[in-house]
């Protein structure tokens, strides 16, 4: 369902095609393992126990924290008072604590077959989590020949990470050097609507000829949020991407 007046009226796609997912929540389930490597980071970083932090002391706790802040770097600096120097040596930590941490991360239900169903259009990742995990878990389960860019946060200076649209400008350059067309984001965060609309108003400067689309994923959310609004679309379940990705093509399977 669209939920922005510069989508009201999908239109076939022409030139370069491309999506671009989110990964935490959006492709994979990282709920569960992120919670344990923040404890873990927190606990080096403060040589405090983790459940001091209201945000640590469960898993629901973190994930409110989560959707309060504007992404990572905030909630360090927020909920546990690190400085921007310290904050930088914490997402420095990032990759060590998650290839030491063994908690599953498993697919999103329906996942691969949204994947399989659009597997003829170029697909990136843009995310705030480490390259090289993305890439281990897409490789796991198959599912890297899909992917033909991974942005990680490495890739972008600590300063531009999300909602700056530099990790989406530049995931987008890889995947089609920026050809006219249409790109499709897909995120589950406010943060991830934020980066879509900064990415659009940056492209109406530099690539008029880009669209670009924001879907919300929304089926790690128990409700709707109030920033759901600020995407184009709403995804309640995977399957329904793929179902507003083929409208925008002119070639929806849906019939009704």
């Amino acid at each position: 369902m669209p939920m922005n007046s510069s989508t009201q009226q999908p239109l076939p796609a022409s030139g370069s095609i491309a999506v671009i997912w989110d990964y935490d929540c959006t492709l994979v389930d990282t709920r569960r393992k992120n919670f344990n490597v923040t404890r873990a980071i927190i606990t080096d970083m403060t040589g405090q126990d983790p459940d001091r932090f209201e945000p640590l002391t469960s898993l629901a706790s973190y994930e409110a924290a989560l959707l309060r802040t504007a992404n990572w770097r905030d909630l360090y600096q927020q909920w546990f008072d690190l400085s921007t120097v310290d904050t930088d040596r914490a997402g420095a930590l990032w990759t060590k604590y998650q290839l030491e941490d063994t908690t599953p991360t498993p697919l999103l239900p329906g996942i691969p077959e949204v994947l399989a169903r659009l597997g003829h259009l170029p697909h990136g990742v843009l995310s705030q989590n480490g390259q090289t995990i993305i890439t281990h878990v897409l490789e796991a389960n198959g599912l890297e020949g899909y992917f033909q860019a991974v942005v990680g946060f490495e890739d972008v200076d600590f300063a531009r990470q999300k909602p700056a649209p530099d990790g989406l400008l530049l995931c987008l350059e890889r995947l089609t050097r920026q050809r006219p067309g249409l790109v499709f984001y897909i995120g589950d965060h406010e943060t991830d609507a934020l980066c879509a609309e900064k990415g659009r108003q940056a492209l109406a400067q530099r690539q008029p000829d880009i669209r670009l689309i924001s879907i919300g994923a929304l089926y790690c959310i128990d409700t709707r949020p109030p920033w759901a609004e600020r995407f184009d679309h709403l995804a309640s379940q995977p399957a329904d991407i793929a179902a507003i990705v083929e409208r925008y093509l002119g070639n929806s399977t849906d019939k009704g």
